[in-house]
């Protein structure tokens, strides 16, 4: 128990620390200095000589910067070749899946585009492998033209939200300062409000409600039920589950618009619900990977003719460590980046997205081939989630508890497929609940039903 005071304790201090930090650093950070600043304007217009200093124009929505680009130094009205813009400046509540997206837009004097340039961003780097390409879209776009995701613009293959808040962006900040610059009175196209999707609100709910119906009744395949539920919808549907990048991106209070992405708070929400009051109800019944891990495991060890190459006691104790180890590390180097680029390594990221750099797709291969052999090995050993939610699971309402009078037969033990169940020198069953994956073997198995799902007031009946 004390292990876990102590794990809870790093945690608790990295996360506040972290975010404390992350936003003192951004909060110095400034302006870039005049050097730097036109080195990222001539990415967008390249042919420019010079830059003009930082000009501004007023409108009742705000205050608009700017930059004029010129040919050469002496910056007269015959030598300017462009502009150049700042959608952050311009349109600051469009904000991506994690947070605000910086784009440098440069256009020429008729008011096209010219290049669209990505300066910062906190969105998940296996989602816009593709960016280049799709930012390439925009060229030659003008104020006039229509810019809509899906309609005049292919959008990321399963990076929905992120490219549209960028064709958003794009398109809102062009007709707000695209006249202004030109001169001119742009047609600017009213587009419709994207209808809430409300699968991203039911469907979760209803996930996690037979999750939840799996754990009370400890009914297999209730429990099949969910885990395919899981990986239909957040894995292949979606591409959309709980990983180190969201943990982190709370962490720098950096979060999507609601009516952009329920599902994120949907996810969120319910999960760290369902934990706080029954425990890892999203590792063990919903999570798409371990579904995956399951099905691979299944597949050697269903007429028991392959043995499990389990640790031994000593090894598989120690192993379990790896996963918090992992876990602070990201929270402390994204604190130190500002963004979650460094939660790269979970591979269903890979898996799901079907995007990855060389080490990502070894890192899942690996996984995949010793899930054969290995009951959820990136589950129990390697997972930044399951450590996370581990440690909040400690403190859930609702456990799976030991009663009165057990007879000592250790066969809870023997069955617990994550090993989360060791037997005390009292002879009698340890439960180690960040380990628990609430599959519900032990209830079924115990001889004397000494083993049930409880409250802290509820006791046995005598």
């Amino acid at each position: 128990m004390k292990k876990y005071r102590l794990l809870t304790t790093i945690f608790l201090i990295l996360f506040l620390a972290g975010g404390s930090f992350h936003f003192f650093k951004e909060s110095r950070q400034g302006i870039k200095d005049l050097a730097e600043r036109h080195k990222d304007l001539r990415t967008v217009l390249p042919d420019a000589r010079s830059f003009s200093d930082v000009q501004d124009f007023s409108k009742t929505s705000g205050v608009f910067p700017y930059y004029k680009a010129y040919r050469s130094s002496a910056q007269t009205d015959d030598d300017l070749i462009g502009y150049a813009f700042f959608t952050t400046d311009i349109v600051p509540e469009i904000l991506g899946y994690a947070g605000p997206i910086e784009l440098l837009i440069g256009i020429d004097p008729r008011g096209r585009i010219t290049k669209v340039r990505v300066l910062s961003h906190s969105e998940t780097t296996s989602y816009i492998s593709k960016m280049g390409s799709f930012l390439q879209q925009f060229s030659r776009k003008g104020i006039k033209d229509p810019i809509a995701l899906g309609v005049d613009i292919d959008g990321i293959s399963r990076a929905t939200i992120t490219s549209g808040a960028v064709t958003r962006a794009v398109s809102k900040s062009l007709k707000e300062i695209g006249p202004h610059l030109l001169h001119s009175k742009a047609a600017v196209s009213v587009s419709k409000e994207k209808a809430l999707p409300l699968d991203e609100i039911f469907v979760p709910l209803i996930l996690f409600g037979i999750a939840v119906a799996g754990v009370l009744t400890h009914k297999q395949n209730i429990r099949r039920i969910a885990l395919v539920g899981g990986f239909l919808y957040f894995g292949i549907i979606k591409s959309t589950m709980l990983s180190a990048a969201q943990i982190v991106n709370i962490c720098l209070l950096k979060f999507p618009p609601f009516d952009q992405s329920p599902l994120w708070y949907m996810l969120i929400g319910l999960t760290f619900l369902s934990t706080l009051l029954f425990g890892m109800v999203f590792c063990g019944s919903l999570c798409p990977f371990a579904a995956v891990e399951e099905f691979f495991f299944k597949l050697t060890h269903r007429t028991k003719k392959i043995k499990e190459r389990a640790l031994s006691n000593t090894i598989d104790q120690q192993a379990r460590y790896i996963k918090y180890a992992i876990l602070f590390s990201i929270i402390a180097l994204s604190a130190f980046l500002g963004n979650s680029s460094a939660t790269g390594i979970e591979p269903f990221l890979t898996l799901f997205t079907l995007n990855g750099t060389s080490l990502e797709w070894s890192l899942l291969s690996f996984m995949l081939v010793i899930a054969f052999f290995h009951f959820r090995f990136w589950c129990k050993y390697l997972c930044p989630v399951g450590a996370c939610l581990g440690l909040f699971a400690r403190f859930s309402l609702y456990k799976i508890r030991l009663g009165e009078n057990c007879s000592q037969c250790a066969a809870c033990d023997k069955i617990c497929p994550t090993r989360a169940i060791r037997i005390g020198e009292a002879g009698s069953p340890i439960i180690d609940y960040p380990e628990c994956i609430l599959c519900g073997k032990c209830v079924t198995v115990c001889p004397k039903e000494k083993l049930r799902s409880k409250g802290p007031q509820e006791k046995d009946e005598q």
